[in-house]
């Protein structure tokens, strides 16, 4: 009898072992929930965010799974707080729908920076890194990564852009700050929306237009709303945008699985992303044509005009941000620029 209770005992205590042991490999298994705003068929979407999440499981062995929302948590501007506050455990957030908010990062949208983003993509997560990140500007979130998508040019229906004079009065969509500030140097009228209002507003002719990337007038739907896209050679600006997790989510990974989404985040997510806005820029020229938009180019008279007009966006933008406590701005956009001019750049 004695020898029974003992082998008993011993067998309870192997089976609770066991049963703590598959509850812990249990408890390893996160699912993260991404606030999903974008359109599904938009490059941003389905050629780097839903390649990544499913990198994310691979890496991960289905141990990280992200699940996207039906529709957006919160606002598309408000997505950075969305993150902070654990409405969602990641989402995509555009510092530029907020201005003023993240002064540093605005440098690196600023006009005529460059408008390959197979290089201009992965040279924004290589100067966040240097000089952004230890600044301490997004410490609120885990910036997984941050990348540029294809620079913007105006975009217009039925208007003639031969010189300063035409754009003036205008009311043109802005995605950030440095875009508002360029327009008003320039005459125009920023209207500061997200892209998923511009097709209502371009429609009902609140806007005459916007200072948007090609592909993306492709993908929200403008060609034919919009009839004529007028590009500046270098870009009138880029948007940056960040790929961000809620710390409290972040620290329910373990760190094996957080090395693992790290390896296929960061520098590696933002080069991928340069490739597919390289891929979706060169599809939106075989296409928006066809579709009722002409796309132009702006003289190069016209063009030193509006670089010359809109110069002091660039010394404010050093001075203000060596006023907010970035160490040497004019050395980032140095950086920035050099980084960018030996970068790869896409294939014509």
């Amino acid at each position: 009898m004695k020898w029974n209770r003992i082998a008993a005992f011993a067998f309870f205590a192997a089976a609770a072992a066991a049963g703590v042991t598959a509850t812990n490999a249990w408890a390893q298994d996160v699912t993260l929930r991404y606030s999903q705003w974008l359109p599904a068929n938009y490059a941003l979407q389905k050629d780097i965010i839903d390649p990544w999440i499913a990198e994310v499981e691979r890496v991960t062995e289905g141990r990280v799974k992200v699940n996207k929302t039906p529709k957006v948590v919160g606002t598309v501007a408000g997505q950075y707080d969305v993150v902070v506050d654990g409405l969602a455990d990641i989402a995509l957030i555009v510092p530029g729908y907020t201005p003023g908010r993240f002064p540093y990062v605005e440098g690196m949208e600023l006009p005529f920076l460059g408008d390959d983003p197979t290089a201009g993509s992965p040279v924004t997560q290589k100067t966040y890194d240097k000089f952004v990140a230890p600044t301490g500007e997004f410490k609120d979130i885990v910036v997984l990564s941050m990348f540029r998508g294809t620079s913007a040019h105006f975009v217009v229906k039925d208007k003639t852009l031969n010189s300063l004079n035409d754009v003036k009065g205008l009311k043109l969509r802005s995605p950030q700050l440095a875009v508002s500030t360029a327009l008003e140097l320039m005459g125009a009228v920023p209207i500061t929306k997200p892209m998923s209002e511009v097709y209502e507003l371009a429609s009902n002719g609140t806007i005459d237009g916007g200072v948007i990337p090609l592909d993306t007038t492709l993908a929200f739907n403008l060609p034919g709303v919009l009839n004529k896209y007028i590009e500046a050679p270098g870009g009138l600006a880029s948007t940056v945008v960040i790929i961000g997790m809620s710390p409290a989510a972040w620290e329910k990974i373990p760190a094996k699985d957080q090395d693992a989404i790290k390896s296929v985040s960061g520098l590696t997510l933002a080069t991928n992303a340069g490739k597919a806005y390289s891929a979706s820029l060169k599809d939106a020229y075989a296409k928006v044509e066809g579709l009722g938009m002409k796309i132009e180019t702006v003289s190069d008279e016209f063009l030193s005009s509006i670089k010359s007009v809109l110069t002091p966006i660039r010394t404010d933008w050093i001075k203000m941000a060596k006023e907010k406590g970035l160490p040497d701005p004019e050395a980032m956009l140095t950086f920035f620029e050099t980084e960018y001019a030996a970068a790869p750049k896409a294939e014509k």
